[in-house]
């Protein structure tokens, strides 16, 4: 992807805005005395009378004992959530019954050894085995060193508090917001002005590849520099450093706008990105602007693209397929970017007794831009049947007349977030899965180690693909697919390579269609000596067995049809609780399609609506 800051930075001499001259939001307008926030009002009530949820030592340590992530990650977001929800009710209502719980919870978040959460801290900032963080001095010579995704986040929901908070908080004690400032100024503006080459993988000083982290974390950073950052000059180099640290980027980032890691990070990765653009776009009076470029307005319409039907989505890697951007930033986003498809869609989407709700994430600066956001007035574009290529990604997305939709992936085994899922498909009959990816489990301290892909989310076995001699797909980029052919709703692959050479693959074609009435996948297989194929297909309902080669998906009300000599079976897949939420189902089925002593042979596998 070519470099889009190149011939911007030099720009920012001349037109970056002093602290005081700074207008947020210029083109919407930002208003204090406008904010008003009644679900952040009934949320802080819920707090009143209750204690700000517990971060001990022992609970930071239990990450490395037993890799469980969500115990201490549940009561660290419970307090950004409760802070911000605070200010946001006192805002709101102005009696001060929120004042002093608000001063609890900041001082809390302050009196914090990191903001960074234990399973992204360094190995050699802690006390190995049990890892507590050692940065305890808050002074100049202070030795932290590294910002994670939610100290950045920490960083900006404390920027917004003392940037908002003045007249809440100075006059009960104005020691608040001093301590915010000089603590952003040693936790994150120390790090971002002064440290480099040093781990923080995501700035990419030493030419790593770069995901999700870049964008999430510089947009979160230049939000609390741009409302705390006083000195004109370090604006400036904020600025430049970000423009370099976002070029890094966007080098790797597919030119068609899709994003690798799937819908649910689209969120934090290219939506992260817009944000981006619209902090450095406030922070220059709008004279530094991408919005009118057409990569960028690909990045936007991504997650519309993938938006197979209803709330769901194509969610290949570690995505949700419930995941997708709020209607008030799909709107902006149109709006900004001249896109009829995002602002069509974002009307589609929009309910307008919750477009300007205040939504807790870890992106604040997107959710106070979402309170200004005017309601979409274009004509709302619903779906339509529509047959969408990503070239560089390598996925195809079809909606047919019927009600089904399609999303089938090249692509290789060593993308961000990756599964082993070169070839893999997901079909759904309106918002009914049919064939799913399952997704991933809560995160734990296996997820992002070496012991990743024996996890069974992350294995080829437990996606819509086959093993071949006992052998599944392996992670990494020399496992890929070759795109033979795309066009009218069907995506051919040479898949030969997405398996290891000891399968003894002598030839692996898959072609996979949709078309108004039928849903086909065909798989031209050939051996270099007899061996055994088994098929899994993975589904969120178990399957009723009609006949040798005929079963029935009731709840999908499609019927799929295979090759009747293939014995067939299922597996139970029992899941934990996140999946639970995400399928409605305390169970997957895995189907089973096995045929034996095979050297070349071609298999149908076909569903239509009942």
């Amino acid at each position: 992807m070519p470099i889009l800051f190149d011939d911007k930075i030099r720009e920012y001499k001349n037109n970056t805005l002093s602290y005081d001259d700074l207008k947020l939001f210029p083109d919407l307008g930002f208003d204090i005395s406008k904010i008003s926030c009644q679900n952040a009002v009934a949320y802080a009530e819920k707090l009143l009378g209750k204690p700000v949820p517990q971060l001990p030592a022992t609970l930071y340590m239990k990450y490395y004992r037993d890799g469980n992530r969500s115990e201490y990650e549940k009561p660290y977001f419970e307090r950004r959530d409760g802070a911000i929800m605070l200010i946001l009710a006192e805002l709101t209502e102005k009696k001060g019954r929120f004042t002093d719980l608000l001063i609890d919870y900041i001082w809390a978040i302050l009196e914090e050894s990191t903001w960074i959460i234990p399973a992204h801290i360094r190995q050699n900032h802690g006390n190995a085995p049990n890892c507590l963080p050692d940065a305890f001095d808050q002074t100049d010579e202070d030795d932290v060193r590294q910002i994670d995704l939610f100290s950045a986040q920490t960083g900006a929901v404390l920027a917004w508090i003392w940037y908002l908070g003045g007249e809440t908080l100075n006059p009960v004690t104005p020691v608040i917001r001093a301590r915010i400032l000089s603590m952003l100024k040693n936790r994150i503006f120390h790090v971002y002005y002064e440290v480099k080459d040093e781990g923080n993988g995501w700035m990419g000083d030493r030419g790593e590849t770069l995901n999700n982290w870049t964008p999430w974390i510089v947009s979160n950073v230049l939000n609390a520099i741009m409302l705390c950052e006083t000195d004109t000059e370090k604006r400036i180099y904020a600025l430049e450093r970000s423009s370099v640290i976002l070029d890094r980027f966007t080098k790797d980032y597919p030119e068609d706008g899709g994003c690798d890691e799937g819908p649910g990070y689209w969120g934090v990765a290219g939506a992260s990105y817009f944000d981006c653009l619209e902090i450095i776009s406030d922070m220059t009076g709008g004279e530094v602007s991408l919005f009118d470029i057409p990569f960028v307005k690909r990045l936007c319409e991504y997650i519309v693209d993938f938006n197979l039907c209803g709330s769901v989505y194509a969610n290949f890697a570690d995505a949700s397929h419930l995941s997708g951007g709020s209607p008030a930033l799909l709107s902006r986003m149109g709006r900004l970017c001249k896109s009829d498809k995002l602002c069509g869609y974002a009307a589609y989407k929009a309910n307008k007794s919750s477009f300007n709700n205040w939504s807790s994430s870890s992106t604040p600066y997107r959710s106070f831009k979402n309170l200004f956001e005017p309601y979409p007035a274009c004509q709302p574009m619903p779906l339509n049947p529509e047959t969408i290529f990503y070239p560089n990604l390598e996925v195809l997305i079809v909606r047919s007349k019927s009600g089904l939709s399609l999303a089938v992936k090249g692509g290789h085994n060593a993308e961000s977030h990756n599964h082993n899922d070169i070839g893999n498909f997901i079909l759904f009959n309106r918002e009914i899965p049919v064939f799913i990816d399952a997704g991933v489990e809560q995160y734990c301290k296996d997820t992002f180690s070496s012991k990743r892909y024996t996890l069974w989310t992350m294995r080829s076995l437990y996606h819509n693909l086959p093993e071949i001699n006992g052998y599944e797909q392996l992670p990494g980029k020399q496992y890929h697919a070759k795109v033979l052919e795309c066009e009218n709703g069907k995506l051919v692959l040479d898949l030969k390579n997405a398996y290891p050479e000891e399968t003894g693959i002598k030839s692996y074609i898959r072609s996979v269609s949709l078309d108004d009435t039928c849903f086909v996948c065909t798989d031209n297989i050939s051996l270099n000596k007899p061996g055994m194929i088994s098929f899994s297909l993975i589904c969120a309902e178990e399957p009723e067995n009609i006949e040798p080669g005929e079963i029935n998906l009731r709840n999908a009300d499609v019927s799929v049809k295979y090759d009747k000599d293939l014995t067939y079976s299922t597996d139970i897949i029992n899941l934990e609780s996140k999946l639970k939420n995400e399928w409605h189902t305390e169970t997957l089925t895995r189907i089973r399609l096995i045929d034996e002593n095979v050297v070349s042979k071609e298999y149908v596998l076909n569903a239509k609506t009942i």
